[in-house]
């Protein structure tokens, strides 16, 4: 029995909960935005396929005013509290009930506030021992160490046939080269890595479970 065995049981756990609302059990203006939404966007990518105009985006407008529409109904104190008591409540209940039968099923109290945290702890090292994104170097440290033999080669190479003003203008095209090539890297990194290494986030929801029986139950039952 390890720590990897009672991951594994919280990961099956967690499967058996649903972590999204039915769209057929979502309030109706909650159905009724995201129809409209959803409706103005393939409308606008129909019409500006045959229409190349201002009034192909009319669609898109009408989808980003329905967004604003359902924020406001949305913060509304009776919506709020719908969604709460209905939805909210029930599925954490049943998550922190789950997290409680596994700790059961490996023999753990969880009234017992140390052992709680040696798990989270464990948790911990266990994310990052399994993290193979963490072994790269940061991309905010390597980006000087990138450019700046770059731009040396580049003044090199054509300090002797070009002016001043064209050797300005192909460093900065040098730059702008290197600073997209690292912003499309940030930003698909997140999505990497969740396809590349899913539990990252589980040991997160693992310890987010733990914390709350600590915050919820466990006081509780002392």
């Amino acid at each position: 029995m390890t720590f990897r065995d009672l991951f594994m049981s919280y990961k099956i756990g967690l499967r058996s909960i649903k972590g999204t609302i039915p769209f057929t059990e979502l309030p109706l203006y909650r159905q009724v935005c995201m129809i409209v939404f959803l409706a103005g966007l393939i409308i606008t990518g129909i019409l500006y396929l045959y229409i190349h105009s201002l009034f192909t985006f009319i669609p898109s407008f009408i989808s980003i005013l329905s967004v604003i529409i359902f924020s406001i109904i949305d913060s509304r104190k009776g919506n709020l509290n719908f969604m709460l008591k209905n939805y909210y409540i029930p599925y954490s209940n049943e998550r922190i009930h789950m997290t409680i039968e596994v700790l059961r099923e490996y023999n753990i109290d969880f009234n017992n506030v140390e052992s709680l945290n040696m798990l989270i702890e464990e948790a911990k090292y266990a994310q990052t021992e399994y993290d193979i994104f963490a072994k790269f170097p940061k991309p905010l440290k390597t980006l000087p160490a990138i450019i700046v033999p770059i731009e040396v080669l580049t003044v090199q190479k054509v300090s002797e046939a070009a002016t001043p003003t064209q050797m300005l203008y192909m460093d900065a095209i040098i730059i702008i080269a290197i600073l997209l090539i690292f912003s499309l890297i940030f930003t698909f990194m997140p999505i990497v890595k969740v396809l590349l290494y899913s539990e990252y986030h589980k040991y997160d929801e693992l310890m987010y479970d733990l914390r709350q029986i600590k915050l919820f139950y466990a006081k509780k039952s002392n």
